[in-house]
């Protein structure tokens, strides 16, 4: 299998994947969750040409949801994809758009976003739509509000927020040529990538209601942000292709690489390691709220159990990385490539 991830990440960590391969798909079934958001893309502006190569088209987003949600139904798929749509062609605009060049232009870009934000916080109606991006969020964000319950959607619309933040702060880093120490750079990652408003979705995706006051436990943030972290990282190792040229590489395995002078073998190895330890931190907290003695009737036990279990689900896939070319470089990798461990 041709694979986008450089040999050495690669050859040190599929064999100690800890994740299974993703289960097989109903090929027609992606693909109706591929046209539901390649579709709703094209009416909302986001992509406005033919082109096949473009790259909300070669994305495949549709595919990467129906490995990271294998129990949502399509409906509920299709709208992760078009969510998972907008947070890449809005990630393409902080790093390589105008949006990145400066905080000042990142905030500029951020800020109507945060205003649609507040607005369906307070229940109010949303500011009229200047742009695709903001039309597209628009729409997200009023058909969101009827699937969430209202702790839910609060929550979701808080890890949106900390989302744009997170980008402006990255785009600071770039534009002045810095890069962050490593655990600078673990704190902001947690948020830089969209993870924490998809694994929101959870819940949706199993077909629970977690307690209304399971929310801000020690455990539920332990839960959520260990889920965050290990979803990132396998992002970085699977992305090493891509950044490892760049000056302004933000991904795990290059700082390691860079600022701690390790080869990419050991770089990579110690982001697995680190993955380990988030599912056992994750494990860890389930048992403390699952247990005889917890604080939460069976009912609500339960709901919590098969919503971490969604959160493991979520990391099964590493094949969507695989199989696709959005963090190749340029030229050709000709070798042949170990595959991902069943």
């Amino acid at each position: 299998m041709h694979s986008p991830v450089s040999d050495p990440v690669l050859e040190t960590v599929l064999p100690r994947w800890p994740f299974p391969a993703a289960p097989s798909r109903d090929p027609d079934d992606i693909a109706a969750v591929e046209n539901g958001g390649e579709e709703w893309a094209r009416q909302c502006g986001l992509i406005d040409s033919g082109d096949a190569r473009h790259p909300l088209r070669r994305l495949c987003a549709g595919e990467l949801v129906s490995h990271g949600y294998p129990h949502a139904d399509t409906g509920m798929r299709v709208l992760i994809t078009q969510w998972t749509m907008w947070y890449f062609h809005l990630d393409d605009h902080f790093e390589d758009g105008p949006a990145g060049t400066s905080a000042l232009a990142a905030e500029e870009a951020a800020e109507p976003l945060r205003r649609m934000v507040d607005a369906a916080r307070r229940r109010e109606p949303l500011p009229a739509a200047e742009d695709s991006l903001q039309r597209a969020l628009s729409d997200l964000l009023s058909r969101t509000a009827q699937f969430m319950a209202p702790v839910q959607f609060r929550e979701f619309l808080a890890h949106l927020d900390d989302y744009f933040t997170s980008l402006v702060i990255e785009s600071d880093y770039r534009a002045r040529g810095n890069l962050p120490g490593v655990d600078a750079y673990i704190a902001l990652r947690r948020d830089t990538g969209p993870v924490l408003p998809l694994l929101d979705f959870v819940e949706q995706a199993e077909s629970v209601r977690l307690p209304a006051r399971f929310y801000g436990t020690p455990e539920y943030t332990e839960m959520i942000g260990c889920a965050a972290d290990i979803a990132s990282w396998i992002n970085d190792l699977c992305s090493v292709s891509k950044e490892l040229d760049r000056p302004d590489a933000y991904n795990l395995v290059v700082l390691l690489h860079r600022l701690e002078h390790k080869s990419l073998q050991d770089a990579a190895a110690e982001t697995l390691e680190r993955i380990e330890q988030r599912v056992r931190s994750l494990k860890a907290a389930l048992d403390r709220v699952s247990g005889p003695s917890g604080p939460y009737n069976d009912s609500e036990t339960a709901a919590i159990r098969i919503w971490a279990d969604g959160l493991l689900s979520f990391q099964n896939h590493v094949e969507w990385y695989l199989r696709h070319g959005r963090y190749d470089r340029d030229e050709p990798h000709p070798e042949p490539h170990p595959e991902v461990p069943a």
